[in-house]
C-alpha cells in the first residue's frame, strides 16, 4: 500500500466530498446544484467532450458518471503517487533494484 498514492487520492475524495454534502444540505437552488455535481468531473468531461463522446454523456446518469470517470481518476492519482513513491525509495536506496 503506497501512502504517497493514499495522499494524491485523499485530496479528491474530500473535494468530492465537499460538493455532494452541499447538494445534498439542500440549500442551493437547481443550477447550483448541477455545477457542485458537475465540478468533481470536470476535466474528466471535458476530456470525454474533447473525444467527442457527446451522445453518450447526453444519457448517463450521475451516479454512473461518477463511477465511470472517478473510478479511473482514482487509479492513476495512486499510481502516480506509487510511482513517485517507488522512485525516491530507488533513489535512497531502501527499494532494491530487482523490485
Amino acid at each position: 500500500m503506497s501512502r504517497l498514492g493514499l495522499f494524491f487520492c485523499a485530496p479528491y475524495a474530500v473535494f468530492i466530498a465537499a460538493c455532494l454534502g452541499i447538494v445534498s444540505m439542500g440549500q442551493v437552488d437547481y443550477q447550483s446544484q448541477f455545477m457542485y455535481l458537475e465540478l468533481p468531473i470536470t476535466a474528466q468531461l471535458a476530456f470525454a467532450h474533447w473525444l467527442g463522446m457527446d451522445r453518450a454523456l447526453a444519457v448517463i446518469s450521475w451516479p454512473d458518471a461518477y463511477g465511470l470517470f472517478m473510478t479511473p481518476a482514482f487509479i492513476l492519482l495512486y499510481a502516480a503517487g506509487a510511482s513517485i513513491e517507488r522512485g525516491l525509495g530507488r533513489r535512497r536506496g531502501l527499494v532494491g533494484a530487482s523490485d
